[in-house]
């Protein structure tokens, strides 16, 4: 009996300084390792010293995986793109994307232009989302968000069994809920006091260099030797006991359990899938939202039964862009979120 031939997509999530990508089949299978490379930048010229990516340098790189995807067996569906931003679904316009400094910029267009293929094209939490709901942890979880905890904070949700988008496709911002606008920091979004600014990487830096500079923290001082203080730095000293940074991600734990909770409160969330730097680099703090969660939930249902979990894929956002190739490729008809409501 024959082998059937798959069907594949081939898939790229482009961050703030990386671009990962993978041959991905229907199966939620790589077909060919997961690779990453530096996304390249060019000079800005409206900005003295700035950087921008560069959309015809990412092409370039693109290009032999997309001539390795054709040389493969089996049925090969199109693009999915992952973005690090604000991103039209249809037509891909990278609309805001503030890690690679573009704004309104037709990325969607030029990659079709480049190859001739369909593309899914997305933000990256979206497709986190997807992923997680398709082949990972999610599978068959009707009301989730999936959360990242990283250089930012923010998600997005599927409601209902479907994606939620929102009016514009950009639902989920919920790291960029106001805490506190008068005596917060500024934040990466133009406004100040986000949950952001209080919770991701660079704030968990900044509070660990604070405790170093204010001599709250000798051990932080010590593991720094003259460098500035990182977040893998406040968890090494967080997992040595030392009072400072236990302090600081103890109020990381607490805050991001109420903002959740409040979604939770929302929306009645039945599960949050986290993952992102932070959390790689510290595991731990997802039990630990799980379990602190519970004091900002209403109802006693949700305290009872909603799930706070790692992530499960190896790029939750790279396996969710092949899945959005495959579900509008009509490959994928068990997930019915083709378009968002």
């Amino acid at each position: 009996m024959e082998t059937p031939m798959p069907d594949f997509a081939l898939a790229f999530d482009i961050g703030g300084s990386k671009m990962a990508s993978a041959i991905i089949d229907a199966e939620g299978k790589a077909l060919r390792a997961l690779q990453s490379q530096p996304v390249p930048f060019d000079p800005q010229p409206s900005e003295p010293g700035g950087r921008a990516a560069s959309a015809e340098r990412l092409l370039d790189l693109m290009a032999p995986h997309v001539a390795q995807a054709r040389s493969l067996p089996g049925a090969f569906h199109g693009i999915g793109i992952s973005l690090c931003g604000n991103v039209d679904t249809q037509s891909g316009e990278a609309v805001l994307v503030p890690n690679l400094h573009w704004r309104y910029v037709p990325f969607g267009q030029m990659v079709r232009d480049r190859f001739g293929l369909p593309i899914a094209p997305g933000t990256d939490v979206r497709m986190a989302a997807l992923g997680e709901a398709v082949w990972g942890v999610a599978k068959n979880v009707r009301h989730m968000a999936w959360g990242t905890i990283g250089t930012g904070y923010g998600g997005y949700m599927i409601l209902d069994g479907k994606l939620y988008g929102g009016a514009h496709g950009f639902a989920g911002n919920f790291g960029h809920m106001t805490l506190d606008e008068v005596n917060g920091y500024p934040c990466g979004c133009g406004r100040r006091g986000c949950f952001e600014t209080f919770v991701a990487g660079p704030a968990i830096a900044r509070a660990g260099q604070a405790a170093a500079d204010q001599g709250r923290s000798p051990l932080l001082v010590e593991l720094a030797a003259g460098q500035p203080v990182t977040t893998r730095l406040v968890f090494q000293a967080e997992s040595a006991g030392d009072p400072a940074a236990v302090e600081i991600l103890d109020k990381v734990v607490r805050l991001i359990s109420i903002n959740l909770g409040g979604l939770v409160n929302m929306l009645d969330l039945e599960m949050i899938v986290l993952g992102g730097g932070v959390v790689d680099g510290k595991p731990e703090l997802v039990q630990r939202i799980h379990r602190r969660i519970r004091d900002f939930l209403m109802t006693a249902e949700a305290q009872r039964d909603l799930q706070v979990v790692r992530e499960s894929l190896p790029n939750s956002p790279l396996w969710g862009a092949a899945a959005d190739t495959l579900i509008r490729a009509g490959v994928i008809k068990n997930f019915a979120v083709g378009m968002e409501e």
